[in-house]
């Protein structure tokens, strides 16, 4: 058995990988969901909180396998270029993206510091609205992970149904990546594959993915 954490992503909770927690759980596992810093409470929260901030918070429980959606698939390859951990599996995870960087900037540069959400997935919680400030925290810390000292095994997991990232970020991540990569496509879910149709073919596939560690 192995120990995992989950992480949720920007402006979510750990409501949004809760079910997937509980059900590795079930199967023996050892398992920690946190909501990150200047989640779960008031967007405006998210002001003063940077990706170095998400980074420790998410480190500061040893694990033997991180698994991230979105934002939190990003940190969990994060901390594997650390060797924090033996295996990721991202879900979703936007590729590194210095383009929109310029895009955020360029916003808010003509006075907008705020953006609507993607919709809430049935039984998730979080943020409806997000600040461009930590938009941009995600999307430079992503820009500042070091991809070829990711050596672990990585479960890429990509729905076909994503509204919020484009699938084709898994064929660039995947690419950027020094170590084995396994692919897993859910073709019936979208961005929030957690809390999705294919939930428990999702968790069967990281069961099977684990189990191989050894």
């Amino acid at each position: 058995m192995a120990r995992i954490l989950l992480l949720h992503g920007l402006g979510g909770t750990a409501a949004t990988v809760a079910p997937v927690a509980a059900l590795l759980a079930a199967g023996g596992h050892e398992v920690h969901a946190p909501t990150l810093p200047g989640h779960g409470t008031d967007p405006t929260d998210l002001l003063t909180v940077t990706w170095a901030d998400w980074l420790h918070a998410a480190g500061q429980w040893p694990a033997d396998v991180i698994v991230g959606q979105s934002m939190g698939g990003s940190l969990a390859l994060a901390l594997a270029a650390t060797q924090a951990c033996r295996a990721v599996v991202a879900i979703n995870p936007p590729a590194p993206d210095p383009d929109a960087v310029d895009g955020l900037e360029w916003q808010r540069d003509r006075g907008h510091e705020w953006v609507d959400g993607p919709p809430l997935a049935e039984g998730e919680e979080g943020y409806t609205r997000l600040p461009i400030a930590a938009l941009l925290e995600m999307v430079c810390g992503s820009l500042l992970t070091d991809a070829a000292a990711i050596t672990v095994p990585v479960l890429l997991v990509t729905s076909a149904l994503d509204d919020v990232v484009d699938p084709y970020s898994a064929d660039l991540v995947a690419t950027s990546l020094s170590g084995p990569v396994t692919r897993l496509r859910l073709e019936d879910s979208g961005h929030v594959a957690t809390l999705g149709p294919q939930q428990s073919l999702l968790v069967a596939e990281i069961e099977a993915f684990v189990s191989q560690l050894g």
